[in-house]
């Protein structure tokens, strides 16, 4: 009875994905009246605790991995009676666990990526609008202008190094709420962005924050400058109301930032998309110096505050390495690559830069 019960569960589960690859009209529905409830008791629930959850978990499922394949092992060169039953109840758990995390990933993760697109949602009007070198220039000047100014009003160290008191979760918090106030799907509760105690590791991987769809949780990287920080939180808590796209995180995290009140955020805002954006115009001007310079200087103090970790940050990191940074960078842009490609993202990580087709048209009736 249990194994057509598990076998029923696994086949709905199926049925649920290929469904959403067919269907955005329910995936949308999902995100609307399903998805929210996830955040609201899961996630209310996984908050209560001041570590993150998701990390421990994914460490519990590493030793439970070792412990499945180190059992079929034992399993092999030992024929006891009690070594079969112990086996026998192992995997039946284990097959349990498999099948909770499936469904978990299906409802919080695997279904958001069919979903209709924010610019569908919000900026239907200019889905179809395309856009050229001289919007593109205007974007970026506009950009570049707002850091300068902003950059002066910073508070630095003596090392010339950002500085930022202030409680970042809760100017977090409020920035995405307010930005709900436009864009609905972004209201209501949101539970604290955690720190990831593997941070060191996570800043090897180049990665500043991960959503932990088996938790509902927003993390971030606690080693990383302290710039990236409030953006990155947004972009967390984006994927909590079910912006699943990295661009689309992106646009939302500057989005929530430039609308605060609190200077730094904004300079986080702003600085979060300045790679982008600088790399698509340095590439429209065919990195022609002459042309370049025509348009407004980054200011030197922007291009310093433009760090993933300043450098004592690395040298900490590198010296409690246990494997060699390039290594796991590349292992980890492999694997974000086959996940994102996997659930229907063809251009994998190049997908994040889309975040500038996003500004160029919310930028669309504002600066031209």
């Amino acid at each position: 009875m249990k194994k057509k019960i598990w076998f029923a569960l696994f086949a709905a589960a199926v049925v649920t994905n290929i469904a959403a690859w067919n269907s955005t009209a329910f995936c949308d529905w999902h995100i609307r009246f399903v998805f929210p409830v996830s955040v609201n008791t899961y996630g209310r629930m996984m908050s209560v605790f001041p570590f993150s959850v998701g990390e421990w978990m994914i460490a519990f499922g590493i030793l439970l991995l070792a412990e499945a394949l180190l059992l079929g092992l034992v399993r092999v060169f030992v024929r006891k009676d009690w070594v079969k039953k112990l086996c026998r109840g192992f995997y039946k758990g284990f097959a349990w666990i498999l099948l909770a995390v499936f469904w978990i990933m299906t409802c919080n993760c695997f279904l958001l990526y069919h979903a209709s697109p924010i610019d569908e949602k919000y900026m239907p009007e200019k889905t179809e609008r395309g856009y050229t070198d001289k919007e593109l220039a205007a974007v970026r000047d506009y950009i570049v202008t707002q850091l300068n100014g902003l950059t002066e009003q910073m508070e630095r160290d003596e090392k010339g190094y950002l500085v930022y008191e202030d409680e970042i979760n809760a100017g977090a918090i409020k920035a995405m709420q307010s930005l709900g106030n436009e864009y609905g799907q972004l209201s209501g509760y949101y539970p604290n962005a955690k720190t990831i105690h593997s941070s060191d590791f996570l800043s090897q991987e180049h990665m500043m924050g991960y959503y932990f769809p088996f938790s509902m949780e927003a993390n971030y990287n606690k080693t990383m400058y302290v710039v990236n920080k409030p953006a990155t939180i947004c972009h967390e808590l984006a994927h909590l109301k079910g912006f699943i796209y990295e661009d689309e995180a992106n646009f939302i995290g500057f989005l929530a930032c430039i609308g605060s009140d609190d200077l730094f955020f904004r300079y986080s805002g702003y600085m979060s998309v300045l790679s982008y954006v600088e790399k698509e115009f340095r590439d429209s001007v065919n990195h022609n110096a002459s042309q370049y310079f025509e348009h407004p200087e980054i200011a030197r103090s922007v291009y310093d505050d433009d760090l993933f970790l300043t450098a004592e940050a690395w040298e900490k990191v590198e010296e409690k390495a246990v494997i060699q940074t390039a290594a796991v960078k590349k292992a980890s842009n492999q694997f974000t690559e086959a996940t994102l490609k996997l659930n229907g993202v063809e251009d994998g990580m190049k997908s994040y830069s889309r975040v500038v087709q996003l500004l160029l048209k919310y930028y669309d009736g504002i600066l031209y």
